[in-house]
């Protein structure tokens, strides 16, 4: 040590070792976090020769999957952007490319500062990288308009136009209120040249307008001091100055015409279209385009709409209200419209739990404006809807006619019924185009009864296309137990509490209407239901009793609706209209606050005669032994071709390693772990909703397509088209990561579902619309065609996780009725469940009253397993931060699998209770993944994932290097 070179190679080599023993260890505790967020994370399967794949793409290679990807998504956005206003002849603007006739390419403006900038998709699970994105002059380009270059150089150049919007918060977790600037340029910057240009491309100004959206916040309802605010009390789905401002100026340049783009994935309040006394009205707007957001293609269907190449035939999936502030939600989401209005206080001290109340009960969108609409008149109506639930228009017109409606006509219906009701659409107009019929039940209301909306959607159909004088006869069938009030208190009073239609006949009695959208019906079919009504007892499918679970429970703070002091009622709108918690409202007890800590599970099964399970046996099987030897015949592409009951599950249950069983548990953040034990592989599970675009590992996951946002899939309103969505996403979930091991996506993040239940809800673009039919029916039409193609989709989130703030700082407590629920919130999961025959689920952050969702056996059992029939796993959502979501009680509610990157072990091997429960939830993740692709091939190994292979190549050069250092240094002679 007296030697100096010595010396600091023994105190370098020291600090280095050290600090390699902390990093190797650090790479070994945090192995599976690594591999999700680390380039090259993941291990790569290796695979046996000749083994014949369960499910085959149609196409040849992954970047043929991607092209046909691409091209699908502009099919979604044709049949999906809606047109909402076409006055004067407008649109379509005739191209060289459209019209054989025209010679001369349209000269446009196109006006707004995001147009450079549009919104493809969302941010969070739902974002995707953007920039192979067709921009939108590219696109106009393409569909043979000229652009105003002038116009394009200025809202580039931040210089001269401002700076561009701010990119979406990326905080996902607090809950705190955002304020989101529109970045429109003022006025006051547009220069002499700027506005020089318009007179040389003067044939039509398009107007932009966007609107973003993401995960983790919800959107603005004050402005406050927003830059360009027209109005601090204004929402920010209003116009604000700049928009305002400019929207005036193009309307007063002399443009033959002026088309307002809609770039939003949420409802915009576009009173400004029809209202003469809205402060943004301009007279000169011609037309409106809804576009949502287009994922990477849909731009190419904006400018095919707008030169005539494509006629669109989308429809609205919310209600556009005339003024926001007067939806029944709007005082009952997010912060309630104060500073901690949503959050509870014990003595007047704050708590760190939030609450959101669904005091408009079964009243959600269209569901109270059309309600209202028929009970206070159609004037109050005019004033309050801009545009309807359904509503769209066209290039062409449509005549329908009843073709059979005999078997429902003034005839009793019975409980089990299914009802054909069969239109006859011709084209009447002069060009070729594609139509929606909607059918809509009306039940009748008795005042202090059930409530009950005037009208609910129980089906729909879209024709194909049909040229000018052709027709097509569509079937619409209507199941009386979409129509079916759930009766949770016996408001009715006839002793009976659930799913119910009342007697009646005449005219007065019930009704479906053929309806063009929820306001515009085409033809009235009357029908009775019998003497004594309908009840539904038992669920139709499964035949498992139906009962009340969140209600009239012991202890009333676990019932749903405890904290609801009123619900909006149709028979005194005004004295039950919601209002904003007061501070007495938010002060609760400290039992209650002991109620949301409370973590026991509310699994009534009784363990205790119970044997421990079997496990570590050798009975010489793997699971692909369950796939070859399966004698299930699968009637419909996507059926499991292993049964949930085959003979072979407990030999092999019982033959799993317990340490793989609480390994595979435990880690469930996007994979599935190996099963060695039982020749389970590894399966690569991931976001978001636009398709295979894992937000945490870019490299792991490319060369996928960026669809377009699931608000946009249910405008189509296409179950067909949305099915081969759902084949298009499972192609590519085939190919996987070709790049290097082949291993396919098998398990997919979405779709999700929620409820559109306030137009400020930050996900809205995220989930398909307002009405739990239209969102249940889309989403299983996606889960189809994904699990045609071996990919399981993971429907999300179950349930009642309408707004993102709060969401998980404690697990905001959502409080509703048990009608509302069912009716309503429950509904899409129901039905990707009966129609979908999904075979994973995704639970949510938030909170059914005091109880979270994903610990709650009456939500992931009762309901979704025994009443429904779900076979299958179900996920949590994203388990690293929040602390109440225990694991074993997500386990002892029905939880399969924990999306986690940082988990902690909940069962205890000792224990029968813990093992039977783990061993159950084994079953249902081998179940998801022996129907997956993730059998395509044998896995017989996997290589080490690159970063770590990086890892150990940097600890042999680091210490080779100290090393051949270290002999340097004492090998030489000592200076003279």
């Amino acid at each position: 040590m007296k030697n100096r070179g010595r010396r600091a190679w023994i105190i370098t080599t020291s600090v280095v070792l050290v600090l390699l023993i902390v990093l190797n260890t650090a790479a070994v505790v945090l192995f599976d976090l690594l591999n999700i967020v680390m380039p090259g994370g993941g291990l790569r399967a290796l695979y046996a020769d000749g083994v014949e794949a369960s499910y085959v793409s149609d196409y040849a290679s992954k970047e043929e999957a991607l092209e046909h990807a691409n091209e699908l998504n502009v099919d979604l956005c044709r049949e999906g952007f809606v047109l909402l206003k076409n006055e004067n002849s407008a649109l379509p603007i005739a191209t060289p490319e459209s019209d054989s006739a025209v010679t001369q390419r349209p000269k446009i403006s196109v006006f707004g500062k995001n147009s450079v900038n549009l919104a493809y998709g969302g941010s969070g699970s739902g974002g995707a990288d953007t920039a192979d994105a067709v921009d939108l002059y590219t696109a106009l380009d393409a569909a043979g308009f000229d652009c105003n270059p002038t116009l394009k150089s200025f809202y580039e150049d931040e210089s001269k136009s401002g700076p561009a919007r701010k990119g979406n918060s990326s905080d996902l977790d607090s809950g705190n209120s955002i304020s989101i600037a529109t970045g429109e340029t003022p006025q006051s910057m547009y220069t002499a040249d700027v506005t020089g240009s318009y007179a040389q491309y003067s044939d039509a100004a398009l107007v932009v307008f966007t609107r973003v959206g993401g995960e983790g916040f919800d959107l603005p309802r004050t402005m406050g001091s927003a830059e360009g605010a027209r109005d601090p009390e204004d929402t920010y789905l209003q116009l604000d100055q700049n928009e305002t401002d400019l929207l005036s100026a193009v309307c007063e340049a002399g443009f033959d015409h002026v088309i307002v783009i809609i770039n939003s994935g949420a409802a915009m309040e576009l009173t400004f279209l029809t209202d003469p006394a809205y402060y943004a009205y301009q007279e000169q707007i011609d037309g409106c385009i809804w576009m949502g957001f287009p994922g990477n293609t849909g731009t190419t269907a904006l400018a095919e709409i707008l030169n005539g190449t494509v006629n669109p035939s989308g429809r609205t999936v919310d209600t556009y209200a005339a003024d926001l502030k007067q939806d029944p939600t709007f005082y009952n989401f997010g912060d309630n419209m104060q500073t901690d209005g949503d959050r509870y206080t014990t003595n007047g001290e704050t708590q760190r739990y939030f609450f959101v109340d669904y005091e408009e009960g079964i009243y959600t969108g269209y569901k109270y404006y059309e309600t209202r609409g028929f009970t206070d008149g159609e004037e109050w109506y005019s004033e309050h809807v801009v545009y309807p639930f359904g509503y769209g228009l066209s290039y062409t017109t449509f005549e329908w006619a009843i073709a059979d409606a005999s078997a429902i006509e003034n005839a009793t219906i019975a409980a089990d019924g299914l009802y054909e009701v069969q239109v006859q659409v011709t084209n009447t107009g002069a060009v070729a185009g594609k139509d929606v019929v909607e059918l809509f039940a009306h039940a009748p209301y008795y005042e202090g009864g059930i409530e009950k909306a005037h009208e609910v959607l129980v089906d729909f159909a879209k024709t194909d296309l049909l040229q000018p004088g052709e027709s097509q006869t569509v079937t619409l069938t209507f199941n009386p137990y979409y129509l079916a009030s759930y009766d949770y208190k016996d408001a009715n009073g006839n002793g009976f509490k659930g799913y119910e239609l009342e007697e009646a006949t005449g005219s007065d009695g019930y009704q479906l209407f053929v309806s063009r959208n929820a306001h515009e019906v085409v033809e009235t079919i009357p029908f009775a239901v019998p003497t004594g009504g309908i009840r539904y007892e038992t669920d139709p499918v499964t035949g498992t009793a139906v009962q009340n679970l969140y209600t009239d429970l012991d202890d009333p703070m676990f019932n749903s609706d405890y904290q609801l002091s009123t619900i909006l009622s149709r028979s005194d709108w005004e004295g039950t209209w919601p209002t904003t918690p007061t501070a007495e409202d938010r002060e609760v007890s400290a039992e209650f606050i002991n109620a949301l800590k409370d973590i026991s599970t509310n699994n009534p099964t009784d363990y205790d005669s119970e044997p421990m399970p079997w496990y570590d046996e050798d009975n010489g099987l793997d699971l692909r032994d369950l796939l070859e030897q399966s004698d299930v015949e699968p009637e419909n592409p996507g059926d499991p071709l292993v049964s949930y009951d085959a003979e072979l599950w407990e030999d092999l249950l019982d033959q799993a390693s317990l340490d793989e069983m609480v390994a595979m548990y435990d880690y469930g953040a996007f994979q599935t772990k190996a099963m060695d034990s039982i020749g389970k592989p590894k399966t690569n599970d991931t976001d978001g909703p636009v398709g295979f675009v894992n937000f945490m590992d870019g490299t792991t996951f490319y060369g996928t397509c960026s669809y377009c946002a699931e608000v946009v899939i249910a405008s189509t309103w296409n179950q067909a088209l949305v099915e081969d969505f759902g084949v298009s996403v499972g192609n590519e979930g085939i190919w996987g990561n070709a790049r290097g091991d082949g291993m396919p996506y098998s398990g997919w993040y979405a779709p999700a579902c929620n409820i559109h239940r306030s137009p400020f809800g930050g996900r809205n673009f995220e989930y398909y619309s307002e009405d739990g039919i239209l969102s249940g029916k889309m989403a299983a039409a996606v889960v189809r065609g994904c699990q045609s193609k071996g990919v399981y989709c993971y429907v999300k989130h179950f349930a009642l996780n309408e707004q993102e703030t709060h969401r998980s700082i404690g697990g905001d407590c959502s409080w509703v009725t048990e009608q509302a629920m069912r009716e309503t919130f429950l509904k899409p999961f129901e039905l990707a469940v009966k129609e979908g025959g999904t075979r994973a689920m995704m639970s949510s952050f938030n909170r059914i009253g005091t109880r979270w969702t994903g610990g709650d056996y009456r939500l992931l059992t009762t309901i979704l397993r025994d009443e429904w029939g779900f076979r299958g796993m179900v996920l949590c959502d994203f388990n690293t931060v929040p602390d109440y979501m225990d694991s074993r009680q997500m386990a002892y509610a029905g939880g399969s699998i924990n999306l986690a990157t940082t988990p902690v072990s909940w069962c205890d091997t000792s224990d029968v209770a813990d093992v039977i429960v783990l061993r159950q939830c084994t079953k249902d993740v081998l179940y998801t993944v022996v129907n997956s692709n993730a059998m395509n091939g044998e896995v017989i190994g996997y290589a080490m994932p690159i970063w770590t292979m990086v890892l150990i190549a940097v600890d042999i050069v680091v210490v080779l290097a100290l090393a051949v250092r270290g002999v340097v240094v004492f090998r030489k002679k000592k200076a003279i």
